[in-house]
């Protein structure tokens, strides 16, 4: 193709560094020559990125105004919405709200956090009845033409019915990823809404699937689970790095510096709390060996963010750019992955891989991995050796103390953690995939 290839992105979140998935679209396309992009996306919030420059936004407050009060639901963004602002060191990027977050977008995120399923299933009969075909939506669509579109694969049947809607009106090919389990009945919970919404989830991807013409996952377990139910072959796609031709491990901080940086739901934060226990009983002495560094945009209660922000031994810093998130990643001895053992978030989490794991490896640390051990993520490290890695809250305290109490454990893992992303992980190699799945899909 002479041209560079169109692809429409069909998303739930806004494309944005500071979201897991808008900083997934971020890995997988930042850089990637020959395509240019659009995006429909179902969020409030506004874009922030290097990459698309065109978009057509349903925020969820439209949603609701649609369905109760019979208003538009969805416009075309303007420029002057996310205008690019120039920041030293990090580049243009789109916003216009600045570093920090407004009241409104507070109150979404701590919602979004809550996930009562009530409300997810109130928010799904929103959907319904509200009009989200609108005209202005199909003139994006005819204005950009697209040749390919990219959608990722969600568990809400309100995205499911979006990614139908363009795929019959465009007649183009569509290629989907999936980072979750969003079709399996291996769950626990004992309110009856989340049975309906799962059941009503799985009808709905079932009618999807037949859309999607080329399938990739985050995970061997998960593409493996869900061949026989889609009937087609599932390619494996991860977040790729950017990797140094050599590594030489950094010298070892004194008091070492473990960090953990992301969201905690999903009750990880108890899984932090254990390693915060530990250091703390580690610097009983007065004399400060290691440190925990959390940077997270997750509410947390007072009684909790006591124990993760005592300011001699954990220090909660709040939720920062990517870009500075980075830099200080450079000056921290251990990342940390960690998942919540209660058995409902084991098996919610059971075929994810985190995103978060990748990011892990690009900060050059050594990688502490924190979960049970049927977690997808924790089994692909525990396979490549890649982590120090641990699958029983009572194993918390040994590993950590015998982390702090050796700090050459900590040079030999980030050397392992490196070999890993060498062999598995090189964003050219993810970027590869992706653009000669656009090409094929396109032609």
């Amino acid at each position: 193709m002479d041209r560079k290839i169109r692809v429409l992105v069909v998303a739930a979140e806004a494309w944005r560094g500071d979201d897991s998935g808008g900083n997934t679209l971020n890995n997988f396309f930042e850089g990637m020559q020959g395509v240019e992009f659009a995006q429909i996306y179902c969020d409030d919030r506004m874009p922030q990125n290097n990459v698309c420059n065109r978009y057509f936004q349903i925020p969820q407050s439209d949603v609701i105004k649609g369905a109760l009060l019979h208003r538009k639901v969805g416009h075309v963004l303007s420029e002057a919405e996310f205008a690019p602002q120039s920041h030293p060191g990090e580049g243009n990027q789109f916003s216009t709200r600045g570093e920090k977050q407004t009241l409104k977008e507070k109150i979404v995120r701590w919602c979004k956090s809550l996930r009562p399923e009530i409300l997810i299933t109130a928010r799904m009969l929103l959907w319904q009845c509200s009009n989200w075909k609108t005209q202005e939506l199909e003139t994006f669509i005819r204005d950009f033409n697209p040749d390919v579109i990219y959608a990722p694969c969600y568990a809400f049947p309100q995205h499911l019915a979006l990614d139908r809607y363009v795929k019959d009106y465009t007649g183009k090919k569509m290629i989907t990823w999936s980072a979750d389990d969003c079709y399996s009945l291996r769950h626990y919970s004992l309110d009856p809404f989340f049975w309906i919404n799962r059941f009503w989830n799985r009808h709905c991807l079932r009618k999807t699937y037949p859309y999607y013409d080329e399938f990739y996952s985050i995970s061997e377990e998960e593409a493996e689970e869900m061949e026989p139910v889609v009937r087609k072959k599932i390619g494996i796609l991860r977040k790729g790095v950017v990797v140094p031709d050599s590594f030489t491990p950094r010298e070892v901080h004194q008091p070492i510096k473990f960090i953990y940086a992301g969201g905690l739901y999903l009750n990880r934060h108890r899984s932090l709390i254990e390693i915060a226990n530990t250091l703390r009983k580690l610097n009983a002495d007065n004399e400060v060996k290691a440190e925990l560094h959390i940077y997270t945009g997750s509410q947390l209660s007072e009684k909790d963010s006591k124990l993760l922000n005592d300011g001699k031994t954990a220090f909660n810093h709040g939720l920062i750019s990517p870009d500075e998130l980075a830099n200080i990643y450079k000056d921290c001895d251990v990342a940390i992955h960690c998942e919540s053992f209660d058995l409902k978030y084991r098996l919610m989490t059971r075929l994810s891989f985190s995103t978060k794991i990748i990011d892990c490896f690009q900060s050059g640390c050594a990688i502490l991995a924190i979960a049970w051990e049927e977690h997808t993520g924790i089994k692909c490290l525990k396979r490549n050796d890649a982590a120090i890695c641990v699958t029983s809250v009572k194993d918390i305290e040994a590993t950590v103390t015998r982390i702090v109490e050796n700090p050459q454990l900590i040079k030999k893992y980030a050397l392992m953690a490196y070999e890993c992303e060498k062999r598995n992980h090189r964003i050219e190699d993810v970027q590869k995939t992706l653009y000669d799945a656009f090409a094929r899909n396109s032609e």
